[in-house]
């Protein structure tokens, strides 16, 4: 996944100097890597004047500090990469509060340093950054408080969810909820299919903010059609619960499409990671099982001999190729 993890840098403006995929024996306690891969990257960080370091995994708050005082620049792990980028991707303020709260939460348990030099579009501080600017300590019993104050927000925002799919269901409205990787192509095809105009970018997490909207497929025959966030290898259990209200959509929905980019050289992986993250947000196991695969981006596809099942489909969002044949078997499911 070093692919993934420099894309991840990419997406926040940060130009990658060098990629190196680290084997550990056995994890260090203090620093996670060995001391002489430290030292060997030490030396290239002084040598090319390097001012930060991104560690694609997960560090404790100890591991992240020590290992700033070891490499002399700033240090960012997986998940601070990931919720900086939900930070700068979120628009709606249902979206931004869901982010603070995940940003709050992980500067909790941890020394964050605030740079000022790269550009944001939130409020508050950047933790991405390098060496040279003020410090800022955040007080733990403020940051709680802000914690409390954005959850009970959230909790607004769940119970009125809540009652809006208490009412679908009421009307026997079937709704379909679009999940998969990031990127994959959601956003593309859910206005295809619902002719919106929801904004679509080719980077990770363009899409932060739930939609959803109808879908007429015939005479007194509509179905609802839901967009959430892309998912991502090991994304951070702070986004997660602060998701929770978005995720619910996802749960509760009668049928979930996963979207696939087919072009994908992991394609496969990525089917099972987000399987495994639907299960982590209590989706049923019988409905994750059902899940209807869409493989997108087929326009980019040397092969083009692909034949539909009643459980995938292949399909160009760009293009419109298999929008018709998708629609025509999206009726099928909800009039059987």
């Amino acid at each position: 996944m070093v692919k993934e993890i420099s894309s991840l840098a990419i997406n926040l403006d940060i130009k990658v100097i060098q990629k190196k995929v680290v084997n550990i024996r056995s994890i260090n306690a203090a620093t996670l890597i060995g001391k002489g891969t430290l030292i060997n990257i030490s030396n290239f960080i002084m040598i090319n004047k390097i001012d930060l370091f991104i560690c694609n995994h997960i560090l404790t708050p100890n591991q992240q500090r020590n290992l700033e005082n070891i490499l002399k620049v700033k240090v960012i792990d997986r998940s601070g990469v990931i919720i900086e980028i939900f930070a700068r991707r979120a628009l709606s303020r249902e979206g931004k509060l869901q982010v603070q709260l995940a940003d709050l939460v992980y500067r909790k348990s941890r020394l964050v340093r605030a740079w000022t030099h790269l550009e944001r579009q939130r409020g508050g501080t950047s933790f991405i950054g390098g060496p040279g600017e003020l410090q800022i300590e955040l007080d733990r019993r403020q940051i709680q408080e802000k914690i409390e104050s954005i959850k009970k927000k959230l909790k607004s925002v769940s119970n009125r969810r809540f009652i809006q799919r208490k009412l679908r269901n009421k009307n026997k409205f079937k709704v379909f909820s679009i999940v998969g990787y990031t990127n994959a192509g959601k956003t593309l095809l859910f206005n295809k299919l619902t002719k919106k105009k929801q904004l679509t970018e080719n980077k990770l997490f363009a899409t932060l903010d739930t939609k959803i909207s109808k879908i007429y497929l015939k005479k007194d025959v509509n179905i609802g059609l839901i967009d959430t966030v892309g998912f991502i290898n090991n994304i951070p259990t702070q986004l997660i619960e602060s998701f929770k209200a978005t995720l619910e959509e996802v749960r509760d929905s009668d049928y979930l499409l996963n979207i696939v980019d087919i072009n994908d050289i992991n394609y496969k992986d990525k089917i099972a990671i987000t399987k495994k993250i639907l299960l982590e947000t209590g989706v049923d196991r019988r409905k994750i099982d059902s899940m209807i695969t869409i493989y997108n981006k087929i326009d980019l596809c040397p092969n083009k001999d692909f034949l539909n099942t009643k459980d995938r489909f292949y399909v160009s969002a760009l293009t419109d190729d298999g929008i018709n044949s998708l629609r025509d078997n999206l009726k099928k499911i909800v009039t059987a």
